[in-house]
């Protein structure tokens, strides 16, 4: 059980960083590479976010589920130092699908994707997912430590004579 828990911890976190890395490189190639005009780009892009976002929950909680069972085996501080990370880490994932990801589509669908509004509301969503990004990457770099605490085996309590 340890080492199954060990590695839905690293593939669920490696995942989600992965996929936050694969969706900054996405869109800066749609926006940058692709020769689109900047409303056909927005469409392409808006489409990502939507399911970035719901897949993103998705693995965040696997991540939270696979570190909770890490802790059930050992209750250590690197533990929950991860499972704390990686609660803000769907803190910040939950904001991003819930809220911002909803009022920009709703802006960009009435045609407001100039608009002051818009501009500042996709500047934050830009911010909270470059901090998403460094959370999550904190988050794989405790994985080693969790690892071999998860794997460490249990030391067998002595009985004492009778």
């Amino acid at each position: 059980m340890r080492y199954l828990t060990a590695t839905f911890a690293v593939v669920t976190i490696s995942v989600w960083l992965g996929g936050l890395i694969a969706l900054a490189a996405m869109v800066m190639a749609v926006f940058m590479a692709s020769g689109l005009d900047r409303e056909t780009a927005g469409r392409a892009t808006s489409a990502m976010f939507i399911w970035f976002g719901r897949g993103q929950l998705i693995v965040g909680a696997l991540a939270l589920i696979a570190v909770f069972l890490g802790y059930l085996r050992h209750r250590g501080g690197v533990t929950m130092i991860l499972f704390a990370v990686l609660g803000l880490g769907a803190i910040g994932a939950v904001a991003f699908s819930g809220y911002f990801v909803p009022k920009l589509e709703t802006l960009r669908l009435a045609g407001h994707a100039e608009s002051p509004e818009f501009q500042t509301l996709h500047k934050r969503s830009e911010q909270l997912m470059e901090g998403l990004t460094v959370t999550i990457l904190l988050a794989a770099m405790f994985l080693p430590a969790f690892c071999r605490a998860v794997l460490t085996p249990k030391p067998k309590s002595e009985s004492l004579p009778a």
